[in-house]
């Protein structure tokens, strides 16, 4: 789940606080990707560190370990919501890095545009023919079946004649 701000800031350090700062969404833009590469050790390491120390203060309460100060650790909450902080920004920082590849991996509008006018030529040039004449292209099949125009026993002379006498009588 996410954390609000101010309990990010209750649980990490001032640097800790610093490196995940720059995972936020208007700041991790800006990074160079050296910066990005950097920024992603550096939480790593602080996440692992955490991340141990919760678990060897789970493992005092169990009694499984010995204490490392004066007593056993009683809770392990706050550590634990240090790593789970650290962890989410390293994530949005492998995510940036991933959309970094991604676009960098995917071609340009220019190039797809050159690309499609390249094939676009070539299409058209081998559908053109090389004159105007169609040659021996398709010829036209007479219906046998079809009356010639103007025939008076044609299936739709009578009402053709009927309709202009009627137009013609008013």
């Amino acid at each position: 789940m996410a954390q609000s701000s101010k309990a990010t800031a209750r649980l990490l350090d001032k640097t800790e606080l610093d490196l995940v700062a720059r995972t936020q969404r208007g700041a991790i833009g800006a990074l160079p990707d050296d910066e990005l590469r950097d920024l992603a050790a550096k939480l790593r390491e602080r996440r692992d560190k955490a991340r141990d120390g919760a678990r060897r203060q789970k493992r005092e309460m169990r009694g499984k370990a010995e204490p490392k100060g004066a007593k056993p650790a009683s809770d392990n909450s706050g550590t634990k919501a240090k790593a789970d902080a650290l962890t989410a920004a390293l994530k949005r920082v492998g995510a940036e890095r991933t959309r970094r590849a991604e676009k960098e991996k995917a071609p340009s509008q220019r190039s797809l545009a050159r690309k499609a006018l390249a094939l676009k030529q070539r299409q058209s040039a081998a559908q053109r023919p090389a004159s105007r004449t169609a040659g021996k292209g398709m010829r036209p099949v007479e219906n046998p079946k079809a009356v010639k125009s103007g025939a008076l026993n044609d299936a739709g002379a009578r009402p053709a004649m009927m309709r202009s006498k009627i137009a013609r009588q008013s």
